[in-house]
């Protein structure tokens, strides 16, 4: 598979899943997401996510759980009673805020997957081992302008990589 490590490990049995909940205008991002799932299940490797069956995320757990292995999603009350995400496949464990839930994952997973995910999948990240597929990387080193495709919660886009510019010079940049 495109943008599977051959470091993962065998031993590895249960992952945590980083990433977006959309989709973004990427649509080999996606691809690699079922990809992604396929691999998994292929190796009989549980998953941990954010919970849905939306976006990217939705996309790998689909895969696995369709497929036989154990599923579990965590996520935030706040979103859950809002039913942004949808249906979680598996067992859904619903916890109080984005800190419990990236705590809870921490502690049930040996690893974390990074999948594209917008610029506050970088603060997720775990003293656990991550695998980051390299077409995000590349993709990111690149340049971070496809993080735009995928709108999440607090500062935009713009916000982020321009503090101090207001919204009419942003969009006399293009940004």
């Amino acid at each position: 598979m495109e943008g599977t490590s051959r470091a993962l490990s065998n031993t590895i049995r249960f992952v945590g899943l980083l990433g977006s909940h959309a989709l973004g205008s990427n649509p080999r991002f996606m691809a690699t997401a079922v990809d992604l799932g396929r691999e998994l299940v292929r190796r009989k490797i549980r998953l941990t996510y954010g919970g849905g069956n939306v976006g990217l995320q939705g996309a790998v757990a689909s895969t696995v759980y369709n497929n036989g292995v154990r599923v579990r999603g965590f996520i935030p009350g706040y979103i859950a009673t809002r039913g942004v995400y949808g249906q979680t496949y598996g067992a859904e464990y619903t916890v109080s805020s984005n800190y419990y839930k990236y705590f809870e994952m921490n502690h049930i997973v040996e690893a974390f997957i990074v999948l594209p995910g917008g610029i506050d999948t970088i603060e997720e990240l775990h003293g656990r081992k991550l695998f980051i597929s390299f077409f995000f990387v590349d993709e990111l080193l690149d340049k971070l302008e496809f993080a735009k495709a995928f709108p999440g919660p607090g500062a935009s886009y713009e916000e982020f990589a321009n503090p101090g510019r207001d919204a009419e010079e942003n969009a006399d940049t293009g940004l």
